[in-house]
């Protein structure tokens, strides 16, 4: 019995992960046949991940809409109104680049000049900056103009020690000249341009060349080939750096950089990339996809939706590995200890340790969204009891997990168990009568014994996970365990961590 069980419910479990997903439904591609409402639905879910505080796949999601946009040419209606429009939202309140949203109103009131915010998404940083982009466009600063070759593709519009270009247009095949300042308190030993050449996944490094000054201000320039300038999008940001190549001061990161527009620029490759031919969303190193999981050129959401779920905290097919540590407090009951149980031994049921601690090995498999299937040891250590006595017990647990949908770091869940083994043991104080030749008691003897809950056990339990990062999990977790058919009850908690994968 205790061989066939385990063996029955690991072949059974390992069985659930082998699930295949469901087909697509006709919907998907009736929505690849039509480009305008196939952005109409990445807009939607963008703006769901916004308000989900999901700003990082919130922007990749609308600058897929956006390139669709660019790709359908839907830049003068209501797709690219939508599309500009929550991207200037995004910038202004999200990612708290107001240059960015600038740009992104300037190209939502070239469609609308009489752009509004809904009551949904007006706050003070959206007025702020679509009142910011009327008043340059009232002013003749409508956005960066294509510049000719050689040519600047944009002036410095951020404040602060380094002043660099912020967005712009130029034409494909052109060479595109970028200029940066820096402040006169930043004295830089150098200047540094990183861009992606046409839609490559990686950036290039340029050291930008000290040109002058202008006041108090040292000018930068940087020069991208015309020959790295024929996709749709050129994404750039700058770094200042000391003698030493320490970072002084950034205008626009990696994760957030500042992009350029590109006329006549061709679609990277890459920008929807079939799972089934190797890439995948970001150009992940560590991209296992699903069995069964091919995202196709037409259906960018597929990709989109899985990438969110795995940047949440499980996803049906998702696998984790754990070990935590713990120890836990109990009720004992019955009327003798384990080990001296006819011999005269004095014990009182009531509170006691589950000493010393104990260890839990887990491996587990989300098998939907929120719920999850986890076989859990709980291997118990005992000291200090007299010889003979146990020296732990040792469990294996069968869960189900019910998971909240959280936020972005924290996720809670309920849990259920049932299993069987040495279940558990408290440890506790008893007393040994030695009696004389007359049967009176001579002397007595305290020590320490164990009572045994088990060998089965049931009960409930609930936890919180804490995302350290996309794989690593910092867990927390109580349970509360009933054992029979020797009736004792011991409360856990314990803590540790969990490695996620697919």
């Amino acid at each position: 019995m205790k061989t066939v069980g385990p063996v029955l419910i690991l072949t059974i479990f390992l069985a659930l992960g082998r699930a295949q997903a469901a087909p697509a439904s006709d919907t998907k591609a009736a929505e690849a046949a039509d480009p305008a409402a196939k952005v109409q639905k990445l807009n939607r879910y963008a703006m769901q991940l916004f308000d989900d505080l999901n700003f990082a796949l919130a922007e990749k999601t609308l600058l897929e809409a956006l390139s669709i946009v660019e790709k359908a040419n839907l830049g003068s209606g209501p797709a690219g109104l939508s599309t500009n429009g929550n991207l200037a939202v995004l910038y202004s309140v999200g990612l708290r680049n107001p240059d960015k949203a600038v740009f992104h109103f300037k190209k939502a009131l070239a469609v609308k000049p009489d752009l509004k915010m809904s009551k949904q998404r007006a706050t003070p940083e959206t007025e702020a900056n679509l009142a910011r982009a009327k008043a340059e466009l009232a002013g003749g600063a409508s956005g960066v103009a294509a510049p000719k070759q050689g040519e600047s593709a944009g002036e410095a519009a951020v404040e602060g020690p380094i002043k660099c270009p912020t967005g712009g247009e130029v034409q494909a095949g052109d060479e595109v000249t970028l200029k940066c300042t820096t402040s006169a308190e930043l004295h830089p030993y150098a200047v540094m341009l990183y861009y992606k050449p046409n839609g490559a996944d990686q950036y290039e490094a340029l050291a930008m060349t000290r040109s002058g000054t202008s006041g108090a201000a040292t000018l930068w320039v940087g020069k991208i080939p015309a020959s790295q300038t024929k996709a749709k999008w050129i994404p750039v940001y700058f770094e200042a750096r000391d003698e030493n190549g320490t970072s002084l001061a950034y205008s626009g990161r990696e994760d957030s950089p500042s992009v350029i527009a590109v006329k006549g620029g061709q679609a990277a490759p890459t920008t929807v990339a079939a799972a089934g031919e190797g890439d995948n969303a970001e150009g992940d190193d560590e991209g296992e996809e699903e069995e069964g999981d091919e995202i196709d050129d037409d259906n960018p959401l597929a990709r989109l939706e899985k990438e969110r779920r795995r940047e949440h905290q499980g996803s049906k097919g998702t696998w984790w590995l754990g070990l935590g540590l713990g120890s836990g407090v109990g009720y004992a009951s019955g009327n003798s200890t384990e080990t001296f149980p006819d011999k005269k031994v004095g014990f009182s049921p009531g509170i006691a340790l589950a000493f010393l601690g104990h260890a839990v090995p887990e491996i587990g498999y989300f098998v939907g969204r929120n719920t999850a299937l986890a076989i859990t040891g709980r291997d118990q250590l005992i000291l200090g009891g007299w010889k003979g006595t146990p020296w732990g017990a040792n469990a294996v647990l069968l869960r189900l997990l019910f998971f909240t949908e959280g936020d972005e770091k924290i996720r809670w869940y309920f849990a259920t168990a049932a299993g069987w083994g040495d279940a558990f043991r408290l440890q506790v104080g008893a007393q040994s009568q030695v009696v004389d030749q007359n049967g009176n008691i001579a002397r007595v003897i305290p020590f320490k014994d164990t009572v045994k809950g088990g060998p089965w056990a049931a009960g409930i339990g609930g936890g919180m996970l804490y995302k350290l990062s996309r794989r690593w999990r910092w867990t927390v977790d109580t349970q509360a365990l009933l054992g029979f058919t020797n009736y004792s009850a011991v409360l856990d908690l314990t803590t540790g961590l969990r490695w996620m994968f697919q």
